[in-house]
């Protein structure tokens, strides 16, 4: 490992260590809100849930509903908002739900759809401070990027995780081993890449990452 790298798994290593910083909160929303992207996860597609660490985060979501919600067709319309970025700060909570008002009437939901807001509690039951901004958009919904569009609404970036599968060694054991294309990153988006894995990895697995990294 060169320096910058070391530096890079030392500091991973280091706020693992905090466990207040690597705490994670199970992030939730009804059916009729969808979580586009995060600054903190990268998402592939729409969730109603996700798995966020214990810092300040930055969301896109969005209001996603039939038109009339007591309709049993088959070709109803849907109604959807704009994308909202929702900015907040998420401490040691296990659950976090995100709350809108009751919407009986197609009159009720058009209305939300043009001023959507929402509320996030926490779980035991108090409320999230949050502020929330609705973000203009122009394009079809389906082809919008959403990571880059939270990318431009924040002026940060978040990595995606491109993986590849390995074919070098196509009689190996396991053959699912992915890489990953660090070439044209910055230290910081490496930084960031190299945290994301972190936290998405289960506890056996940061534990041989790090035995891995101190060369045990």
């Amino acid at each position: 490992m060169n320096i910058k790298t070391s530096a890079i798994i030392a500091g991973v290593i280091f706020t693992s260590m905090s466990a207040p910083s690597w705490a994670e909160t199970n992030l939730q929303t009804p059916s009729n809100v969808e979580i586009l992207a995060t600054k903190a996860v990268y998402l592939k597609n729409t969730q109603h849930q996700v798995t966020l660490p214990a810092r300040q985060q930055q969301l896109l979501v969005r209001f996603d509903s039939p038109e009339n919600p007591h309709s049993t067709g088959q070709t109803m319309g849907f109604v959807n908002s704009a994308p909202v970025l929702l900015h907040f700060n998420l401490d040691d909570q296990a659950t976090v739900t995100v709350k809108i008002p009751r919407l009986d009437t197609p009159q009720e939901i058009n209305r939300f759809a043009k001023q959507p807001y929402f509320k996030l509690y926490n779980d035991d039951g108090s409320q999230l401070a949050v502020e929330q901004k609705v973000i203009s958009m122009t394009g079809s919904p389906l082809l919008t990027d959403y990571n880059q569009l939270l990318n431009e609404s924040v002026g940060a970036t978040v990595v995606p995780v491109t993986m590849v599968k390995n074919t070098q060694e196509p009689h190996a054991v396991n053959p699912a081993v992915t890489q990953i294309d660090t070439t044209h990153l910055t230290a910081q988006q490496t930084d960031q890449l190299l945290q994301q894995l972190y936290q998405q990895a289960n506890k056996a697995q940061r534990k041989n990452f790090i035995r891995w990294a101190l060369e045990l």
